[in-house]
């Protein structure tokens, strides 16, 4: 991978990652009035060219990697130019790899977004061993977190209390790996 320095580059050109593991950036409202104040501290990572809805890639632009919260917080507060780094030639399972170690050790991340997260890493070819390395969990949380994953969406929604903790039990888990056989 070879990266640039600090580029700025405009907020119009900066598009959102399709896979970043990240679904709900949580209030925003004290960081964009950090950033109307001080303006933004520390840069963005984003990698050349971008993925529309439709998934079709395109070469203009930049797709964000690191600091998805700063850039939302950013445009609130009305911020047009963002400083960058921008990183070539960095693989699919890097940017996913890459998004996914920023974010899981943040107390906001829901353990389903963690879930879903170690499941693309497993999906991308890493082992549970390697995802709890990069990642700083243990073994254990990463298996207890992919057998979340393979639970049916609607049954860990309905399990998850207000404060995004997934209360499913042995028994949850034992009655769906029964659904599935």
């Amino acid at each position: 991978m070879t990266t640039s320095g600090i580029t700025n580059i405009n907020a119009k050109l900066i598009h959102q990652h399709p896979d970043n593991p990240r679904k709900d950036l949580g209030d925003l409202s004290e960081l964009s009035e950090s950033i109307k104040k001080k303006g933004i501290m520390q840069n963005l990572t984003v990698i050349p060219g971008y993925w529309d809805e439709n998934r079709a890639h395109h070469d203009e632009g930049y797709t964000l990697i690191i600091g998805h919260r700063r850039f939302a917080a950013g445009k609130m507060a009305g911020v047009t130019m963002y400083p960058c780094r921008i990183v070539e030639d960095m693989s699919y399972k890097d940017q996913v790899g890459t998004m996914l170690e920023e974010n899981m050790q943040r107390i906001d991340l829901t353990p389903l977004e963690q879930a879903e997260g170690f499941q693309m890493m497993l999906d991308l070819g890493d082992t549970e061993e390697q995802i709890a390395e990069k990642t700083g969990f243990s073994r254990t949380t990463v298996r207890r977190r992919l057998e979340i994953a393979k639970l049916d969406r609607d049954l860990v929604k309905e399990k998850t209390d207000e404060n995004g903790e997934v209360l499913i039990d042995e028994y949850d888990v034992s009655e769906t790996n029964k659904e599935e056989t």
